[in-house]
């Protein structure tokens, strides 16, 4: 039981120093009251949560993001996917010193974020996702093969 406790004590002192980013606190689509935490100006189009941790990682090391799979409890849409998802980010070193100096508080970080989200290759148009485009081409050669091949069973004599 103590040792329960202080595992406990471990993960929250871990935790203490990061900042957590939920897709509407960026979502331009959001009021207020549904969870937006920057001005509408500055933030950006239904953000996911996958976007909002590549750009985490690309702001910070890897040791400082950390995406967990969770729904931010005031919004129904964001219990599920894409938007699904709470990203941790450590804004300090153990030692008191900032991971990225251009970032200092929770609000740099949200307005950076939702500036370099539409700079994403996923964003930019005419961008197909590589692994929808080999469904596709996959789905294309079954049809060609079945249509090609016939029924075998058709010319079979009844009895043997």
């Amino acid at each position: 039981r103590v040792m329960a406790m202080a595992a406990a004590a471990t993960t929250k002192h871990e935790k203490h120093g990061t900042v957590v980013i939920y897709s509407p606190y960026i979502n331009k689509n959001k009021s207020i009251q549904e969870g937006r935490r920057i001005s509408v100006a500055q933030a950006c189009d239904d953000p996911t949560g996958w976007e909002i941790f590549e750009v985490c990682k690309r702001l910070f090391p890897e040791d400082c993001v950390e995406a967990e799979n969770k729904g931010y409890p005031r919004d129904y849409e964001a219990q599920w996917p894409p938007m699904r998802g709470r990203i941790r980010v450590r804004l300090f070193r153990e030692d008191g010193r900032q991971v990225n100096p251009e970032i200092a508080t929770r609000q740099q970080l949200f307005i950076k974020v939702a500036e370099l989200i539409p700079k994403i290759v996923s964003r930019q148009p005419g961008y197909q996702d590589p692994q929808y485009a080999a469904m596709q081409a996959g789905k294309g050669e079954l049809k060609l093969k079945s249509s090609a091949g016939g029924n075998k069973k058709k010319n079979r004599k009844k009895g043997t």
